[in-house]
């Protein structure tokens, strides 16, 4: 079954825009970025997308990351969803993460962040915290 994912007019102008966005505010490390889109009540879409930045550089597949910001014009059609993003540093294991609400990802606080990695949608049972990693507040990608 073929579904067909809306995009409205300036949609992936604004996707991209926004992914521009993330990989500036992703800072140094090995990043894993996944985003889910709910299509209808019965379809959801989710991709991932892996990179690497330093000050230097940044190491990224373009065919990943053009699946990634084609998922994202249709978040920002006025679908919901969400995003995350974990970085692993010299330093620190973190993620952060966007809901996607009436086609706007909306920043996560660290309390937000620490509750959708803890609760396990499937049984409704608090799950215990990834040993070792930081819930962070998700810095402001949208315009």
């Amino acid at each position: 079954m073929d579904l067909r994912f809306p995009i409205g007019a300036g949609d992936a102008d604004r996707a991209t825009d926004i992914f521009e966005r993330i990989l500036e505010n992703a800072g140094n490390g090995t990043h894993h970025i996944v985003i889910n889109v709910v299509i209808d009540e019965k379809h959801q879409a989710l991709t991932n997308l892996a990179f690497t930045q330093d000050d230097a550089s940044l190491h990224i597949s373009a065919y990943e990351a053009l699946k990634f910001c084609r998922l994202l014009a249709t978040g920002l059609s006025g679908l919901c969803g969400g995003i995350t993003m974990r970085t692993i540093s010299a330093e620190t294991e973190s993620v952060r993460g966007w809901k996607i609400t009436d086609g706007d990802p909306i920043p996560l606080n660290r309390a937000e962040v620490f509750t959708a990695y803890c609760y396990n949608p499937n049984t409704g049972e608090i799950i215990a915290p990834e040993s070792g990693v930081q819930y962070e507040d998700a810095p402001v990608i949208h315009f």
